[in-house]
């Protein structure tokens, strides 16, 4: 389950200044006396969806040197993350061009030493505590020699923003609205479900809050007040949900889209299926095309809409069930476009194989919205996180082995994401961007263009 994050928010713009500090006149074994190690961060002050770049100067060609981040979350649990790295024929080393040699994350990553940061003690969140709009910082160091040759800090910081809880009692749903600082009038605004974890997606609602879009992120399980399993949640859960975003100032109510990520996807397309007056795109991040029994045990539906079962199956991993044909959620009643995105190395399930039935599915409806989906070689089920360059704890990972892959996705499919929803913002002018989208990238590979 991803972190909730702690609800006061505190206005801060981003700066984008560059920032360079030097640990001057440091000297170990094999070192000259007065050598001046410099660290140049750019830029200094960043959004938590945002890269991050450094460069370490002043080393000697071909040296080794360790470089080590370090950073306090809200929770005030400490993360850390290092790698060892070979300056270049110029003293340098360059993470977006070097490759680590050794440490917490293999091969070239511009943001390897973020991502890959783990807790230093035990970590109940699950992954890095951000505190709103607060500012966190993070300490870069290296060393060489067995000493330290420089230091510097930057900041980091999730977004300025408000977050407003709602409750079961008072609203009918158990979630947190995410309401941007800058209010830009009728915004596409989303509503976010999670998966199996149960939970509020928190984390994916702030980023989103964080580049301008409202959002709700809304549990349906393992909540107060909520069933404790994946099993016979209402459909009319989440349309009383939809029926409150859509009420909120500066959301236009027309421009609504459902977010749902692994299971979560079912209920996206469910609702866009059976509530299309409410729902006008839905983003399924590594799918299902089916409606999958209850979770966990297979016991019966994990879906219902006017106190009935909707059809499932419990065949796994099959596109095509022979148990229950009906499961195939009919996603050719959705009336919008639809965005979808899969790794290939998925190992929870075949969200692939899913997510290209539903593609087909679509495509040969031959209907006037913009499907895309976007597939990722070698990435796994945590790509669907959607959440680029976010450190997580080990055991949150354990089950992905593919998670480096997924970590070099997720920035280039968070950019799709950004892309899809700003096509939804102006109609009916966002239509005609969202066709020029899946035309540029459908035909050079097909059904689907394999993303990198």
């Amino acid at each position: 389950m991803r972190p909730r994050l702690r609800r006061p928010a505190v206005s801060l713009a981003a700066a984008t200044t560059v920032l360079t500090v030097l640990l001057a006149g440091c000297t170990a074994a094999g070192q000259s006396p007065g050598r001046h190690v410099t660290i140049t961060v750019q830029p200094q002050t960043s959004l938590a969806d945002q890269a991050v770049r450094f460069r370490v100067t002043g080393l000697a060609p071909g040296e080794l040197a360790t470089v080590q981040t370090t950073s306090t979350d809200a929770a005030g649990v400490h993360w850390h993350a290092s790698a060892t790295y070979r300056a270049d024929a110029a003293g340098a080393v360059d993470p977006s061009r070097a490759p680590a040699r050794s440490g917490s994350y293999p091969g070239v990553s511009v943001m390897g030493l973020i991502w890959s940061m783990r807790p230093a003690g035990p970590d109940p969140a699950g992954a890095y505590f951000w505190h709103g709009g607060v500012p966190h910082e993070f300490t870069i160091t290296v060393s060489a020699h067995g000493a330290r040759v420089a230091v510097t800090t930057f900041q980091r910081q999730l977004s300025a923003m408000t977050i407003q809880p709602e409750s079961l009692r008072a609203d009918g749903f158990v979630g947190d609205f995410f309401r941007p600082a800058a209010a830009i009038p009728d915004r596409t605004a989303v509503l976010v479900l999670g998966g199996s974890s149960g939970g509020l997606p928190a984390l994916a609602s702030g980023f989103l809050a964080s580049s301008g879009y409202p959002s709700l992120a809304v549990a349906y399980f393992r909540e107060p007040g909520l069933p404790k399993t994946l099993s016979r949640i209402p459909l009319e859960y989440f349309a009383r949900a939809l029926r409150w975003l859509r009420r909120q100032p500066g959301v236009d109510p027309a421009r609504v889209a459902v977010l749902g990520v692994s299971r979560g996807s079912e209920a996206a397309q469910l609702l866009g299926v059976h509530y299309p007056r409410l729902v006008h795109a839905v983003i399924a991040s590594v799918p299902s095309n089916v409606a999958i029994c209850s979770y966990p045990g297979c016991t019966g539906p994990a879906w219902t809409l006017h106190g009935r079962a909707l059809p499932y199956t419990r065949e796994f991993d099959n596109p095509a069930p022979t148990d229950n044909p009906a499961a195939v959620i009919p996603d050719q009643r959705i009336r919008g476009p639809v965005f979808l995105d899969c790794g290939t190395a998925d190992q929870t399930w075949t969200s692939c194989r899913y997510a290209r039935a539903i593609l087909s599915l679509l495509t040969a409806h031959h209907d006037r919205w913009a499907h895309v989906l976007y597939i990722y070689p070698g990435a796994g089920h945590w790509v669907g996180s959607l959440v680029p360059y976010e450190p997580y704890s080990p055991a949150a990972t354990a089950t992905d082995p593919s998670y480096p892959a997924d970590q070099r996705a997720l920035p280039l499919l968070w950019q799709h994401v950004l892309r899809f929803l700003a096509g939804l913002t102006s109609h009916p002018e966002g239509c005609a961007r969202l066709r020029a989208v899946r035309h540029a990238l459908l035909r050079p590979a097909g059904p689907a263009r394999m993303a990198s």
